[in-house]
């Protein structure tokens, strides 16, 4: 593979991760701390790459909303809570 392959591939992978981290902000609302990185330029290119991902993570969404033939909601049954006696 090529130098282009190499870095279209490793784009493809940042996007995924980046995907996945928007899955988990909304599924848990956990969100990614960019304070503990000391560069500035640091903290924006990771804020735009988590941006990009929130982005994607949309498209892919309303995708699956627009073919409600081959993607269907789940109905999920909700844990019990324990009630203290």
């Amino acid at each position: 593979m090529g130098l282009v392959g190499t870095l279209v591939h490793a784009s493809f992978d940042v996007v995924l991760i980046a995907m996945c981290l928007a899955g988990i902000r909304r599924a848990t609302g956990l969100t990614l701390q960019t304070g503990y990185l000391s560069s500035k330029s640091h903290q924006r290119i990771l804020g735009t790459v988590v941006g990009v991902g929130e982005r994607m993570f949309d498209v892919a969404v309303a995708f699956m909303y627009a073919y409600p033939s081959v993607f269907r909601r789940e109905q999920v049954p909700r844990p019990r809570s324990e009630s203290p006696d």
